[in-house]
């Protein structure tokens, strides 16, 4: 500080506060400048006459106009809903890739009766004990294992459907984190 500045509000706020780090040099100017000396003294009035006032309560509560009557609705992690998003637009382009494939395939496919499924499942079921029955270390040849067919179609349908309960699901799971 030079012998031509001024101290300023905030030096001689902090100086009244015990604050400043400057003490010593505050005081060598305040010695030294009358007008300087004078701001502090106005400044010392004015706390004294702040400190003589009255405690006073307030009538009415003026914190009750500031908070919120409602609950504030969490909001999800940005990561969370871009990932969501990603993987639900994921699901809906391999969904449209599909469709053309259901389009060819629809035609095509039959749809068996509830009794020709159950048979179906309790051959393979069989075939597959059969199978882990005649299991044999070291001299068992994969190729000896039935193998099954499926159609692109069946894939097709498989990974629609999955794709509509992982869209539905993570709708379900994003909804119930923000209530």
């Amino acid at each position: 500080m030079h012998l031509t500045d001024h101290i300023s509000d905030v030096q001689l706020n902090e100086y009244l506060d015990n604050e400043s780090a400057d003490r010593a040099e505050i005081e060598t100017h305040l010695d030294s400048c009358d007008e300087c000396a004078a701001r502090l003294s106005a400044l010392q009035a004015l706390f004294t006459d702040l400190d003589s006032l009255p405690e006073v309560t307030l009538s009415t509560n003026l914190a009750a106009r500031f908070t919120s009557d409602r609950k504030l609705v969490p909001q999800l992690p940005r990561w969370l809903t871009l990932t969501a998003s990603l993987q639900a637009a994921a699901a809906l382009v391999a969904l449209i890739v599909a469709i053309p494939f259901f389009s060819i395939m629809l035609p095509k496919i039959e749809a068996p009766s509830f009794t020709e499924l159950l048979f179906e499942l309790q051959s393979i079921w069989a075939s597959w004990l059969d199978a882990l029955s005649n299991y044999q270390l070291p001299n068992y040849q994969f190729t000896d294992l039935p193998t099954y067919p499926v159609e692109l179609s069946t894939l097709f349908i498989a990974l629609a459907i999955v794709s509509i309960f992982w869209i539905f699901g993570n709708g379900l799971l994003l909804r119930n984190q923000t209530k």
